[in-house]
């Protein structure tokens, strides 16, 4: 999979331009990590955030960002998880049977 530098929240910019044209309830996406940046999103206006990938590595990640606000989450970003749409989809890092790439 080709490599995409990583950066928190990376649709916030456009998002907000959105937010202030818009006067309906958005949901911030791309790269959410931390509770920090929930919290951002949510006093800045927005009704929710999305977090896919962090919750495909972590599905209990809400839980443990309210048992310990300083959690975050461990995906990293590699979107080796993209593949497997088209079969269940989940974080291959730590599926017992990982996506076989190029049927290998």
């Amino acid at each position: 999979m080709k490599h995409y530098p990583f950066e928190e929240a990376f649709w916030l910019p456009q998002a907000r331009r959105v937010r202030s044209a818009v006067s309906l309830p958005l949901i911030l996406l791309g790269g959410i990590t931390h509770l920090a940046t929930i919290r951002l999103a949510l006093d800045e206006g927005f009704a929710f955030v999305a977090m896919a990938r962090a919750l495909l590595r972590q599905p209990d990640l809400v839980n443990r960002m309210r048992a310990d606000p300083s959690t975050q989450a461990t995906c990293v970003h590699c979107n080796r998880c993209m593949p497997s749409i088209y079969t269940g989809t989940r974080c291959v890092l730590d599926s017992p049977d990982p996506v076989r790439i190029g049927g290998r």
